[in-house]
């Protein structure tokens, strides 16, 4: 069953970056604003340029994130989706996103997310959404979005974790291909034999590049540089282009 947690203070910087709230909270991307004075029409007739070119970039840096975002109105039609939210609703396994609105595997849910979307201007929810695979539920906070009638969905999926590449790891820490490719390994949160023995090198050559790895990160257990390698992974650019919805 879902869990539920809503507060009219609730710490959104738990879910998502604070500057994208900000962001989201004064525009939203692919869609004109609803409410403008005569003074913000002259301004977007005088630069209709920039507009389109600040809502591309804002699409871009959504689909950099490692969570799914969906912005919806306040009848639970989805009007787009940056391309993790797109995985994971293609995946159909407890979160759908239709033209006719968005559903999940169970209508209690369904009906929890619905009242969390039409509500979500009196504060934010968090709620865990049940998948028929039988994997962990996803995690769905559902925010209001610049005052009005519309909301963001931020949509986190345990099954989904990202790997650093290598080559990324090496240009940010300045390791050797070797350590970059046992590094992207340690980050997956195995033990040291267990990585060894995958990569087939001896358990001593191991416990080197994990040393040297340490130094060049600036860590000293494996926990912590685990959490610090999955980080990174957020750093990699993914696909472009959020998604639109057809009506």
């Amino acid at each position: 069953m879902a869990g539920v947690d809503s507060a009219a203070d609730l710490d959104y910087s738990l879910t998502m970056n604070a500057g994208l709230a900000a962001v989201l909270s004064t525009r939203v991307i692919g869609v004109e604003a609803l409410d403008r004075d005569d003074d913000d029409d002259e301004s977007e007739a005088a630069a209709p340029g920039r507009r389109h070119d600040e809502d591309g970039g804002i699409e871009d840096l959504l689909d950099w994130l490692d969570l799914g975002v969906i912005i919806a109105d306040a009848s639970a039609r989805p009007i787009r989706l940056n391309r993790r939210a797109g995985t994971i609703t293609a995946r159909r396994d407890g979160l759908y996103a239709t033209p006719f609105g968005i559903t999940t595997a169970i209508p209690e849910e369904t009906g929890r997310l619905r009242q969390a979307i039409a509500k979500a201007a009196k504060g934010g929810t968090r709620l865990r959404l049940s998948r028929p695979s039988g994997a962990p539920p996803l995690l769905v906070t559902v925010i209001p979005v610049g005052g009005g009638p519309l909301v963001a969905l931020f949509v986190m999926d345990p099954d989904i974790a990202g790997t650093p590449s290598p080559a990324l790891l090496q240009e940010l820490f300045g390791l050797t291909a070797a350590e970059a490719v046992f590094a992207a390994e340690i980050s997956r949160g195995d033990g040291l034999q267990a990585v060894a023995e995958r990569l087939a090198i001896a358990p001593s050559t191991a416990r080197t590049h994990l040393t040297r790895i340490f130094e060049k990160t600036g860590t000293r257990r494996q926990a912590e540089l685990v959490r610090l390698l999955m980080q990174c992974d957020r750093l990699a650019p993914h696909a472009p282009a959020a998604a639109r919805v057809s009506s």
